[in-house]
């Protein structure tokens, strides 16, 4: 849940947050960057993250960066500049690459099999029911004022009596000294997740950036509806990635990147060619669909390649490539925005993930 708050939770204020700068002719940009930039320091710090937990262990650093994540988090409340803004993010964002990658790390360590499948699936459909609860209530504090949704943030603190009460720091496996460096290498498959990663994660992010601006070019909304249409498309992943087990286990890795590159991109060819409000939301809810299977099967993946030793620095190499793909992902698709428009950057990304979709289909080789 604290992974997907760090962005759906202000995703709605958006325009409200840009208005409220009228000063700064650079502000849609740099609102956009308040959204994002806590994916660059996820990016930078994740791979430090994992290196701290493989050596001193997990808890310790987890509670840490829920205490940082709930200070940085609200800041928001209170900060009178957007470059102030921006910093708290940042920082953020170091927290979050911490909680990120201890919590797949943990289940990495205390499940195995048909049983670590399985949770992993249900991790990410809990990440987008929170985005579903989260983006609402976002939305309707929006409404109130642009800084009230900061305050969710705050509730990281509810989690830590939970992980002091509930987590044991997992057993540490000792492996013989001429064993230690290959068990600490990254595998070579491993990479090809990480660029898989980047590039799910930056068409993916499209949505929460540019849905906010696209349907208030179309229609005179409320925050309360663009939060909703975001939330509705959150469900439908979170609903998805609960059933990543039953998918998995009829195709191999590649095959359900496939499946899931081909339904984003038929969710992005309908929104490309929208009207209104109303028929945004089958795309988003078909687009949603194909994004539920892309970070349970990445974390699974990655999981079951790497070694008790290394996981936590090959986890967290995982998290930089999915959240250099969130910061990327407006300064990538801006300029195509900017040379077009919103709905034929979509129809461009529809294309992008429908090649991709193939590519899996046709390579289908196996990474585990």
């Amino acid at each position: 849940m604290m992974s997907v708050m760090s962005g759906a939770t202000i995703s709605p204020t958006l325009p409200e947050m840009t208005a409220a700068f009228p000063g700064n002719p650079s502000a849609e940009t740099l609102v956009k960057l308040v959204l994002t930039i806590p994916g660059l320091f996820i990016a930078l710090t994740a791979p430090f993250s994992g290196w701290v937990i493989d050596k001193f262990g997990r808890i310790k650093l987890l509670v840490f960066t829920l205490f940082l994540y709930a200070a940085a988090g609200t800041a928001g409340l209170y900060l009178n500049t957007l470059f102030e803004i921006i910093v708290s993010r940042a920082i953020l964002g170091v927290a979050v690459g911490g909680i990120m990658t201890t919590s797949v790390a943990l289940i990495g360590d205390l499940f195995e099999g048909v049983e670590r499948q399985k949770l992993l699936g249900i991790q990410a459909g809990i990440m987008s029911l929170a985005g579903t609860l989260f983006i609402t209530a976002g939305g309707a504090l929006a409404d109130i004022g642009w800084r009230y949704p900061f305050a969710i943030y705050g509730l990281a603190i509810m989690a830590i009596p939970f992980v002091l009460k509930y987590i044991q720091e997992p057993k540490v496996i000792k492996v013989e000294t001429d064993d230690i460096t290959k068990a600490q290498t990254i595998p070579k498959q491993a990479w090809v997740v990480y660029i898989v990663g980047f590039f799910g994660m930056s068409c993916f992010y499209m949505m929460p950036v540019q849905i906010p601006f696209f349907i208030l070019s179309i229609e005179e909304v409320s925050n309360v509806a663009i939060g909703l249409s975001l939330a509705i498309t959150m469900l439908v992943a979170g609903t998805v990635s609960f059933k990543y087990q039953s998918v998995k286990k009829h195709f191999t890795y590649n095959q359900v990147y496939g499946i899931s590159f081909l339904i984003m991109g038929i969710g992005y060819f309908a929104i490309s060619y929208a009207t209104s409000y109303l028929w945004v939301f089958p795309g988003m809810l078909i687009a949603g669909a194909g994004a539920g299977l892309v970070m349970p099967n990445s974390n699974l993946c990655i999981v079951n390649l790497a070694s008790p030793e290394s996981r936590g620095r090959v986890l967290g190499l995982l998290t930089t490539f999915f959240f250099l793909g969130q910061f990327a992902s407006p300064l990538l698709l801006q300029p195509l925005v900017n040379i077009t428009s919103i709905p034929k950057a979509f129809f461009v990304l529809s294309l992008a993930m429908m090649i991709a979709a193939i590519i899996s289909l046709i390579r289908n080789k196996r990474l585990v």
